[in-house]
C-alpha cells in the first residue's frame, strides 16, 4: 500500500514527486510514479528536441526543484556559461534537463517509477485502487493525476485523409515516429505558435529547399503565454471570485496567448525570411492533394502551393487528457464536471477524496498557467502542504 501514487511522469508528475519527498513528509518506499514511459520527462524530452529547442520561453524560476533559485545556483555551481536569455533569465534548455535529471538521480527516482499503462482508476473503502495493463492492481491512499495533453495531437481536417494517403508526408510534432531529416524539396509547417516558431528556425537550418510557415493570423509576440499576474493574486483574485464554470473557461481562454511567439523568436523567424530561407503565408488552407509525389495546397486567399512534405504544430485536442481513462472513471466515480468537459475540484485540487489533480485538469482551480511548468509548481505546493 502507497501513500500517493502520481499517474503521469512528465514536468508535472516529477515537480509533485520532488515536492512530497522533499516536504519530508513523505517518504521514497511510500511513493510510486506510474508512467508508460520508460524514463521521466520522456514526451517533453522528445519534443523539445524535436523542435529544436535552445531556450525554455518561462523564466529561471520555474523549474521542477522546490527552491526557486535551485536552477540558478545549479548554473553557478556548474560555472556554465550563456545559461540564461535575456532579462527574464530564460534557461538554456540543456542546462535546464540537466539540472531536472541530476535532481531526479539524486532522489532515486528510478526506485519509485513503474513503467505501465493505466486501465482503470478505482475508490475502494477510503483507499484508491489502480489498474494498469502489467499488474492485477495498485493499492494507495491518494492519486494524483499528472496527464499531459501532447498524447492527443489535434489535426486539421484537412490533414486527415492526406495522412492516410502519405503518412510519412503529413507528421505532427507530438508523434513519436515522427523524426525531423534533412529534407531536399519544400516542407510546409503549419501553425504559428513557440513550437512552429523553433521548428521553423531548425528546418530552415537543415532542408535545402524553402521553408513555407502557414498561420491564420501574423505573428502575435508576447513574452510569455499569459500574463504574469495569473501567477498570483493580481489575476487570480478576481478570477477565484467566479463560481459559474463556463465564465472561468471563457477568461482562461481569453487569458492565454495562443498562437503566440516570444520576441527573440520573432526575430529569429524574420532573419530567416530576410536571408529568404522562410516564407510566411497568413492564411488557413482550403484544400490538400497529393499528385506526382509532391502536396498541393489551396488556399482561402493566397495562390497554391506544392511541397514535398508538412508538419503539424497545431496543438492538442480541445478536450480533457487521456479521455478514454478519463471518460471511464468520471463515470465509474461519478466526478463533477464542468461543461466543458473537465474537472470541478476544491481548493485542494481534489476531485474526489484521495483523488487529486495536475496540469489541464487543474486549470479551472489553477488558472490559465495551470498546463505551463509555473502551474506544476503551484500544484506541487499545495499537495506538499496537505500531505
Amino acid at each position: 500500500m502507497y501513500k500517493w501514487i502520481i499517474i503521469g511522469g512528465g514536468i508535472h508528475g516529477c515537480t509533485i514527486a520532488i515536492h512530497l519527498l522533499k516536504s519530508g513528509k513523505v517518504e521514497p518506499n511510500e511513493l510510486l510514479i506510474v508512467d508508460r514511459y520508460e524514463k521521466p520527462l520522456h514526451k517533453w524530452s522528445m519534443i523539445t528536441s524535436k523542435i529544436g529547442m535552445d531556450f525554455l520561453r518561462s523564466p529561471s524560476v520555474h523549474h521542477i526543484d522546490q527552491d526557486p533559485f535551485s536552477l540558478q545556483n545549479y548554473a553557478k555551481d556548474m560555472s556554465e556559461v550563456n545559461a540564461f536569455l535575456g532579462r527574464y533569465k530564460r534557461p538554456r534548455l540543456d542546462l535546464f534537463n540537466e539540472h531536472c535529471f541530476e535532481l531526479l538521480d539524486s532522489l532515486a527516482i528510478d526506485k519509485m517509477w513503474y513503467q505501465a499503462e493505466v486501465e482503470d482508476i478505482r475508490s475502494l473503502k477510503g483507499k484508491w485502487r489502480i489498474y494498469t495493463r502489467q499488474a492485477d492492481f495498485l493499492e494507495t491512499h491518494n492519486v494524483v493525476l499528472a496527464l499531459g495533453v501532447n498524447e492527443q495531437p489535434a489535426f486539421p481536417e484537412w490533414a486527415l485523409p492526406l495522412r492516410e494517403k502519405v503518412p510519412d508526408k503529413v507528421k505532427h510534432i507530438f508523434e513519436e515516429e515522427a523524426d525531423v531529416k534533412e529534407e531536399v524539396g519544400n516542407v510546409c509547417l503549419i501553425g504559428g505558435g513557440i513550437s512552429a516558431a523553433h521548428l521553423a528556425v531548425k528546418l530552415c537550418e537543415w532542408t535545402k529547399g524553402k521553408v513555407t510557415i502557414v498561420k491564420r493570423h501574423p505573428f502575435r509576440v508576447h513574452d510569455f503565454d499569459s500574463d504574469p499576474g495569473w501567477l498570483g493574486p493580481k489575476r487570480l483574485t478576481k478570477y477565484n471570485k467566479v463560481t459559474d464554470f463556463s465564465k472561468r473557461r471563457l477568461i482562461i481562454n481569453k487569458a492565454r496567448n495562443r498562437g503566440s511567439v516570444p520576441r527573440n523568436m520573432f526575430l529569429k523567424l524574420k532573419k530567416c525570411q530576410t536571408d529568404h530561407r522562410l516564407e510566411v503565408i497568413d492564411d488557413e488552407v482550403k484544400t490538400a492533394s497529393y499528385v506526382d509525389g509532391r502536396i498541393r495546397l489551396s488556399f482561402n486567399q493566397n495562390n497554391a502551393r506544392e511541397f514535398s512534405s508538412i508538419w503539424l504544430a497545431t496543438g492538442s485536442q480541445a478536450r480533457i487528457p487521456e479521455n478514454q481513462l478519463m471518460d471511464k472513471i468520471i463515470l465509474n466515480e461519478n466526478l463533477p464536471c464542468a461543461s466543458c468537459g473537465f474537472p470541478i475540484v476544491n481548493k485542494r485540487l481534489e476531485w474526489k477524496q484521495g483523488l487529486y489533480v495536475s496540469g489541464a485538469l487543474a486549470e479551472l482551480e489553477i488558472g490559465p498557467v495551470a498546463r505551463n511548468i509555473s502551474g506544476a509548481r503551484k500544484v506541487a505546493v499545495k499537495l506538499a502542504d496537505l500531505a
